[in-house]
């Protein structure tokens, strides 16, 4: 009650001086009591996720404090371990990392620990992170602590630091007055720059934006790198008329604003074709109402004047239909025409006026094939087939922003895939997958939960248009700080957010310190400007209402500039904002993104092996990545893999190191079906169970006996060079044997087949896929310099049985010759894959991406190899 921020400390025509502000003691209370119904629930989420088998990042903080906490000894082994510590960006530590933190250092009175951290550059605070950490620091280690105040800044000019200090030294939550001996602290620009920063005024937003975009382009023809601009405002909504204009001006920029793919027409329309299919798998006709609408999605091709003619049609059927009498509601609709009947009609498509039905035609026979796919494929091939045959996969490769599409989806197929793995045991019949995927995504509505893209490929170049937290830590020649009104930069949207209310008590933020860090942030968004920065207001909002500059303006010391804008330029920004909106544009061209792609790429075998049997197919599957489905196969050679993966693991974690039973085997095999069981039918499903526990059983008879005991499964090598080449893969197995060498072994499903571990002849002149394999690895793994034993073997050790019942174990001997060949092999794929040299496929019938290119078809299947499933992984 006695706190002054719920105090009016003058008399005001809402209170008089001393009384308390009623509507903001209303308006925090209801957000505390909000906060205390989350804690009460928050014990059940705990269970709920526990269940799930699920955690948050911050728990795995939390349960390190817990065991610190209750164990002192366990303490004590880190304390000892690591008694020299650094910490840098101290300023953004929130609560949890900061107990962490002093865990590690109670042990001693003057702990050996150096913490960097900027003051002014605190502006994380809806993330917990704590200026209140740096005080309790200094008050707990101020014994034996030494304070450096830097101050030589390496990026901006004098005259952007020297404006950016005027407007920062009105904070008093500052280093400077909770360090007696911490000086002042007067930035000096280490480099001789000049650039005079401007605030400039203009009469409303639109003419503010306009000029910006006008500002930009002329330091574009002026020879400025796009990724050397940068705009920034505080929230992202001030950015979204600006990127209307920057689109219509052909000028490419890149936003780290989260894009949520659940929003996107793309994905609307293709989650409406999946609802629609479900609900025409449950009861004919239900999903009538959508189908007139889903048929206009780009991706079908129809003509929506043909559309609008069978509708017509429909409408008469329907007219006449009334008119008649009928005995039972049931025998109505027995004569009513509806969307999928006359789809599949070709006398009716013809008297509604259309000129060629076969399109139509072909359509209805695919409805009716994925309509019952429903209730038969495992949903990952179901989604599978619908990219490919409803002509979604063809359209979006014809698109200019094809990179990004297929980005998208890239990203929902992931989901899918992932919803289908944690779910699929709890599916009675193969439609429930599809069932749930609707329930989750609506879920995911219900409460605005978004999907966010996943960028395998990032466009880089192009202005940069970033909030000020996102700009933190990047620097650009040219600053735009755009809209600063005291709306925008000085009242915190942190409740829009919905986020829970922490008191000040635990935050150490009242309203001064909700002030002071609105201008941490302005401070930060003007620091980022090494040479230019442009700060800019408007008087008016786009209704004309007037609105007030931010104060941290007029801290700056800087003259306002009254901006001259010609009528001309108003004019053009209005008819472009009022064009109809184009489709995306990507920023990048496609060279430049394999560029970026390049530069992170790092061969794998299965790339090998794709690059080898056809480019093309390495371009769409490796460079474009398009989604594709986990075969059945795959699935099956996942769960073998990972059950001897695991039953290696518990023999290691043996205090004596025995095998477990056949039957760990198979509860560890079942544990490893359940999580692929939705990429299987039901009938197969219970088939490959079948197989796989018989399989393994056998093979913990004839073989676990004899396994080296000295052994490390799943050994993932990176980025390992040969020669400029980087190589990347995943080794099933390395064990040591009695001789003081290494084998390589790597487990197969699958018939066994000779040939493809037969090395180099007439026929296969690069040897066998098994054989590359082999011989990749061994180059890996000596490359690696993991271990000082040499290779001396390498094995396929097959985990299904060939003609004899048998489970053969291939070993592969290499020549220095094979070794050097294969090298000269990586070395060549790899150079053409430098030289983008897969625009050109192989040509071959069986080819599904040449297939497509020759026909015009999208394959109806675009299932992953078994090994190209796991060598990857």
């Amino acid at each position: 009650p006695q706190n002054p921020d719920f105090i009016y400390q003058k008399n005001t025509r809402h209170g008089a001086k001393g009384s308390p502000k009623t509507a903001l003691v209303q308006e925090v209370t209801e957000k505390l009591e909000r906060l205390k119904a989350a804690a009460d629930l928050y014990p059940k989420y705990l269970s709920a996720m526990t269940r799930a088998g699920r955690y948050e990042y911050e728990d795995m903080l939390l349960w390190v404090i817990a065991a610190f906490g209750k164990n002192e000894a366990l303490l004590r082994v880190y304390q000892e371990r690591y008694q020299y510590i650094l910490v840098d960006e101290f300023q953004d530590t929130n609560g949890a990392q900061f107990q962490l933190l002093n865990l590690l250092l109670d042990f001693w009175d003057t702990p050996n620990i150096f913490i960097v951290g900027d003051d002014d550059q605190s502006i994380f605070e809806f993330q917990g992170a704590r200026l209140e950490n740096l005080r309790a620091f200094g008050e707990k280690y101020r014994q034996g602590l030494e304070l450096v105040v830097l101050q030589e800044n390496y990026r901006s000019a004098q005259d952007i630091l020297d404006a950016a200090g005027l407007v920062i030294r009105n904070n008093t939550l500052r280093a400077l007055h909770l360090f007696e001996d911490a000086g002042g602290k007067q930035l000096e620009a280490a480099k001789a720059l000049q650039g005079m920063p401007q605030w400039t005024v203009y009469e409303n937003r639109l003419h503010e934006v306009a000029d910006v975009v006008l500002q930009i382009g002329a330091l574009l023809q002026a020879g400025a790198e796009p990724d050397e601009i940068a705009v920034i405002y505080a929230r992202h909504r001030q950015a979204s008329r600006l990127m209307s204009l920057l689109e219509k001006k052909g000028i490419p920029y890149q936003t780290k604003r989260p894009v949520d793919i659940l929003e996107l027409p793309l994905i609307r329309q293709f989650r409406e074709l999946l609802t629609y299919l479900h609900e025409e798998s449950q009861a004919p006709f239900s999903g009538e109402h959508r189908l007139f609408r889903l048929l206009h999605a780009a991706f079908f091709n129809l003509r929506p004047l043909d559309l609008a003619r069978i509708a017509l049609s429909l409408r008469s059927e329907g007219e006449a239909a009334n008119a008649r009498r009928y005995a039972t509601p049931g025998e109505r609709m027995l004569h009513l025409q509806h969307w999928r009947a006359i789809l599949a009609d070709r006398n009716a498509l013809t008297d509604a006026g259309i000129a060629d039905p076969e399109p139509y035609l072909r359509l209805s026979g695919r409805l009716e094939n994925w309509i019952a796919g429903v209730h038969n494929l495992p949903l990952p091939h179901l989604i599978e087939q619908l990219y490919s045959q409803s002509g979604l996969l063809q359209w979006t490769l014809g698109q200019s922003d094809k990179i990004w599409l297929l980005q998208v989806l890239h990203t929902f197929t992931g989901f899918v895939l992932t919803e289908t793995e944690r779910s699929a045991h709890h599916f009675k019949q193969v439609g429930d997958g599809l069932t749930h995927l609707l329930g989750q995504l609506d879920s995911m509505d219900d409460n605005r939960l978004p999907l966010p893209l996943r960028q395998a490929v990032e466009i880089s170049t192009g202005v940069q248009l970033l909030t000020a937290h996102a700009a933190k830590g990047l620097e650009f020649e040219h600053v735009f700080v755009i809209d600063g009104v005291d709306d925008m930069w000085e009242k915190n949207a942190g409740g829009a957010r919905g986020r829970f209310a922490l008191p000040p008590t635990l935050t150490l933020s009242g309203e001064e310190d909700a002030g002071e860090a609105r201008r941490r942030l302005f401070y930060v968004a003007m620091t980022r400007a090494k040479s230019h920065l442009y700060l800019s207001c408007a008087r008016h909002s786009d209704d004309g209402k007037p609105l007030t500059h931010s104060r941290f303006l007029d801290e700056t010391g800087l003259p306002p500039i009254e901006a001259s804008i010609a009528p001309s330029l108003i004019a053009e920004a209005q008819a472009l904002l009022l064009l109809e909106p184009e489709r995306p544009v990507v920023a990048l061209p496609e060279p430049a993104l394999l560029d970026a792609w390049l530069e992170r790429y790092s061969l794998s075998i299965s790339g090998l092996n794709r690059y080898l049997r056809c480019p093309l197919s390495f371009y769409y599957e490796d460079v474009l990545q398009v989604p594709g489905a986990v075969s059945e196969a795959a699935a099956f050679g996942i769960a073998m893999h990972g059950a001897l993966q695991q039953f290696t693991l518990k023999m290691k974690a043996d205090k004596k190191q025995q095998w477990p039973s056949a039957e760990t085997l198979m509860r560890i095999f079942v544990h490893e079906m359940e999580r692929q069981q939705g990429y299987f039918s039901a009938q197969n499903y219970a088939q490959r169970l079948a197989l796989g526990k018989d399989y393994l059983r056998r093979i913990h008879v004839e073989q676990v006996p004899f396994w080296r005991r000295r052994a490390i499964v799943e050994r993932r090598i990176d980025r390992v060079e040969l020669e400029g080449a980087p190589l990347t893969g995943v080794i099933d197995k390395i064990e040591w044997l009695d001789n003081g060498s290494i084998r390589i072994v790597d487990y197969k499903t699958g018939a066994p087949d000779p040939k493809k571990t037969a090395p180099p002849d007439e026929q296969q002149t690069h040897g066998g896929e098994y054989w590359r394999q082999l011989a990749f690895y061994r180059i890996l793994l000596e490359r690696a310099r993991l271990y000082p034993e040499p290779v001396g073997k390498t094995a396929v050790s097959w985990l299904e049985p060939d003609k004899r019942g048998a489970f053969p174990i291939q070993e592969v001997v290499f020549s220095a010759a094979d070794i050097q060949g294969m090298e000269q092999l990586i070395r060549d794929v790899y150079a053409g894959i430098r030289e983008r040299a897969f625009d050109r496929g192989c040509g071959k019938d069986d080819c599904p991406w040449c297939r497509m290119h020759r026909d015009r078809e999208l394959p109806e299947t675009m299932e992953r190899g078994v090994e190209e499933g796991l060598d990857d992984r």
